[in-house]
């Protein structure tokens, strides 16, 4: 199979691997005036080819067509006018660019799928099982605070997903949350079902937004990883002492003002965990969206498209190694250098 195929010419030669990109649309970001709402398999391989990026895991962005929010209020409904499940569109969409739109970059780019761990779990599954055996699928990918879904409904709800990650032996990306408005990304709900799932391999976005307790519960779990996805825009919000991070006394200690000696220090302290990741196109982050409570809030977070590699290309070698190449691979595959 073309999966084995790419394992094998993965594991051949030294490589810079970035594991959280996302391709797509995001018409609800588009048309709240937001930052960023598309990107295409194409300009992907651009980027990488610009800054020095081997191969990119790659996933829808992070709403659907399954979803109808209304501007007036953070509920969500849904809808079967464009699909029949979360992300069936998304993934299907995303699937087919990569290899039938741009087969040429097969080689380049690991796709992984979206799902919602709370909604029309089976259907999800049973779509997942269908499209893996038609196109290569590499991992599973949820980001829940968008959608408002539970981390642990994956274990209810949501245990067909997780079966099917267990049966092809696949591994998860979670996207993290502190926030104490945000019930649905618990980074600890994230590592607590990393603990009690041991035999699946899963990644906690955004660095854990720093927390400690997070980042150290991760380094001994073997099968938890955790990555650098939108790191300079995070530590932005650390300097600023934003609730999306870690608070002060939870925090990893370190001087956010210097991003690189943070990013550093992060790949010492935990060498074996860490994961790089660009969140390409998301290294902006211009956008207004509901909290638990139903506050609209509007972020404005600035991060030129080079600055997350040019400070990953300043990172010493063997640390860069590990974080862009060795732990990447045991994340995807379970198996070490």
């Amino acid at each position: 199979m073309y999966n084995e195929m790419l394992k094998s010419k993965l594991y051949k030669k030294e490589a810079v691997i970035d594991v959280h990109t996302h391709v797509g649309i995001s018409p609800k970001f588009f048309y709240q005036y937001g930052y960023p709402y598309a990107l295409s398999v194409e300009d992907l391989v651009i980027r990488m080819n610009l800054l020095g990026i081997d191969y990119s895991v790659t996933f829808p962005f992070v709403d659907s067509a399954f979803y109808v929010n209304d501007s007036s209020s953070s509920k969500i409904q849904t809808t079967t006018e464009y699909c029949n499940f979360p992300f069936e569109l998304e993934n299907r969409n995303m699937l087919n660019e990569i290899n039938e739109i741009f087969p040429e970059y097969t080689d380049k780019i690991l796709p992984f799928l979206m799902f919602d761990p709370s909604r029309e779990a089976e259907k999800q599954a049973n779509f997942m099982e269908e499209i893996s055996e038609k196109y290569a699928v590499f991992g599973l990918k949820t980001a829940s605070t968008y959608i408002q879904a539970f981390v642990n409904d994956l274990e209810g709800k949501g245990r067909p997903i997780l079966e099917f990650a267990r049966r092809k032996n696949l591994p998860i990306i979670f996207h993290s949350s502190v926030h104490p408005e945000d019930p649905w990304a618990s980074a600890s709900d994230i590592v607590d079902l990393a603990e009690r799932n041991p035999d699946i391999r899963f990644c906690i976005a955004h660095s854990a937004r720093f927390l400690e307790p997070v980042l150290k519960k991760a380094d001994k779990l073997d099968n938890c990883f955790v990555d650098f996805s939108a790191f300079i825009i995070h530590c932005k919000l650390a300097v600023q002492n934003s609730p999306s991070i870690a608070i002060e006394d939870l925090r990893f200690k370190a001087n956010y003002n210097d991003p690189l000696s943070v990013m550093v220090k992060l790949a010492e302290t935990y060498p074996d965990t860490m994961l790089w990741g660009s969140d390409t196109p998301f290294n902006y982050w211009i956008q207004k969206y509901y909290t638990g409570d139903g506050k609209l809030v509007e972020d404005r977070l600035d991060c030129e498209y080079r600055e997350e590699t040019n400070i990953l290309h300043k990172v010493p070698k063997a640390l860069k190694t590990n974080i862009t190449y060795k732990n990447n691979l045991s994340f995807l595959f379970g198996e070490d250098i």
